[in-house]
C-alpha cells in the first residue's frame, strides 16, 4: 500500500532533475585546440626555438675550444721523450700539466653553461606556457560570462591513465570553441590562419 507514496516521491525528484537540468546553461571548449591556434603560441615558439639555436651555437662553439685544447694536451704527450735532458722534460711536464689545468676548467665551464641555459629555458617556457594558457582562460571566462553559461566544461581534458577522455561525449551545440578562437585571434596579423600554420609545422590535431 506503500506503493503510490514511493511514485510520488520519484515523480517529484525526476521533476526536480528536469527543472534543474534546464536551467543549468552548459558549454564546452577544445580548451588542446584553442591552445594550438592561438597566435601568440606560434610567436613564443619562434621565440623559444631562436633562444635554443643560440644555447645550440654557443654549446657547439665551446666545444670546439675543448677539443683544440684536448688536440693541444695530445701533442704535448707526444713531445716526450727520455732521452731529452731533464730541464727539458720538466718544462714539458710543466706545459702538459697547465694545458690540463686550462682543459678541466674549459671542462667545468661547458657544463656549468650547460646546466644553467637549461635551466633558464625551462623556467622560459613554463612561464611562457601560463602566460599563454591565462590568455585562453581569460576570454573563455569572458565568452561563458556573455553567454550566460553556467558551466563550461574542457571537451580536449583527458585522463591520466589510461589516455581517455575525461568527458567521451559531448553534444556539438554545445561547443563555443569557435567562438573563443575568434576573440583569441582578434590581434593577430593580417591573413594569419592557424590551420596552414599547423600544416606548415606538420601538427595535426586529435580528432
Amino acid at each position: 500500500m506503500k506503493f503510490p507514496i514511493i511514485t510520488g516521491i520519484l515523480v517529484a525528484a525526476s521533476a526536480l532533475v528536469s527543472t534543474v537540468q534546464a536551467e543549468l546553461k552548459i558549454a564546452s571548449v577544445d580548451v588542446n585546440e584553442l591552445y594550438t591556434k592561438f597566435y601568440k603560441r606560434f610567436d613564443t615558439e619562434v621565440r623559444l626555438k631562436e633562444y635554443m639555436n643560440e644555447i645550440k651555437t654557443e654549446v657547439e662553439k665551446q666545444q670546439a675550444e675543448l677539443q683544440k685544447l684536448r688536440e693541444e694536451a695530445e701533442a704535448l704527450r707526444k713531445q716526450y721523450d727520455p732521452s731529452r735532458s731533464e730541464k727539458e722534460i720538466n718544462a714539458l711536464r710543466q706545459k702538459l700539466q697547465n694545458k690540463q689545468n686550462e682543459l678541466q676548467a674549459k671542462e667545468n665551464q661547458l657544463k656549468e653553461y650547460a646546466q644553467t641555459r637549461e635551466r633558464s629555458f625551462q623556467e622560459l617556457y613554463r612561464r611562457d606556457l601560463a602566460l599563454l594558457f591565462n590568455e585562453v582562460q581569460k576570454v573563455i571566462a569572458e565568452e561563458a560570462a556573455l553567454g550566460a553559461y553556467d558551466l563550461v566544461i574542457d571537451a580536449s581534458a583527458m585522463n591520466a591513465a589510461p589516455r581517455t577522455k575525461v568527458f567521451p561525449y559531448v553534444k556539438e551545440t554545445f561547443d563555443i570553441t569557435p567562438q573563443v578562437l575568434k576573440k583569441l585571434n582578434a590581434g593577430a596579423p593580417a591573413g594569419f590562419d592557424p590551420d596552414a600554420e599547423l600544416k606548415k609545422a606538420g601538427i595535426n590535431l586529435p580528432n
